[in-house]
């Protein structure tokens, strides 16, 4: 039956995600579908579907002939992720701050609302699910669907990646921090001018981008050590 199959989709993808996220799989680590099938008693094809759906929350990649992998991002990859994500989220926030759509910023409200939600309790998961869904709801806010493909498309690796990395030092991530640079992101939508729209985002993203780099480098900012 479908229903069993979903089901049995989903169970697999669930192990093999606690599997990816407690460090058993590591970034850039093969998946091999024969081994992983006999270690969990299943068919190939429903740990296929299982992985094609991790594959769509960010945490496996698949390449055509090459098979899956744990997700792994080079600094070039997050760098050149961030140059797209600033330039398309600067022009989604400029078109839904002109257009002066109540649903939209309405929304943009809400996901803040989670997002801070998810600082308090100083959890991890949480944060970088409400992460995704801010910048997510920007995205749809700005109407073109285009532009949220693309972001949904380069975007769901880094945040897939990054929940990776986070997770075992969440005890250390500057929740407080990010939550109040998200703040000033949907003050800048709801009340900035275009120009001011376009100095705080790219201001926002260069912080956002040093403190993920210092981060999975595990090294002091030149930022930091200047100061």
């Amino acid at each position: 039956m479908l229903i069993e199959k979903e089901v049995l989709r989903d169970k697999i993808s669930d192990v093999l995600r606690g599997w990816i996220l407690d460090g058993e799989l590591k970034p850039g680590e093969r998946i091999v579908e024969l081994t992983l099938a006999r270690k969990l008693s299943v068919s190939r094809a429903p740990l296929r579907e299982a992985l094609w759906q991790l594959e769509r929350q960010g945490l496996v990649q698949i390449r055509a002939h090459h098979g899956a992998t744990v997700t792994q991002l080079s600094e070039q990859d997050i760098r050149e992720i961030f140059e797209i994500r600033e330039l398309l989220e600067t022009h989604a926030a400029k078109t839904i701050r002109a257009a002066g759509s109540a649903e939209a910023k309405a929304a943009l409200r809400g996901a803040l609302a989670d997002l801070e939600e998810a600082c308090r309790r100083r959890d991890i998961r949480l944060f970088s699910a409400a992460d995704l869904k801010f910048h997510q709801t920007l995205w749809e806010g700005g109407g073109n669907r285009h532009l949220q493909d693309i972001l949904n498309d380069v975007s769901t690796r880094f945040f897939g990646y990054e929940l990776i990395r986070d997770l075992p030092h969440s005890a250390r991530f500057r929740f407080d921090v990010m939550a109040e640079e998200h703040r000033k992101l949907v003050k800048l939508v709801l009340e900035g001018t275009e120009r001011e729209i376009e100095t705080g985002f790219k201001k926002a993203f260069a912080g956002f981008l040093d403190y993920v780099l210092v981060r999975f480098s595990e090294k002091p900012s030149a930022r930091r050590a200047a100061e």
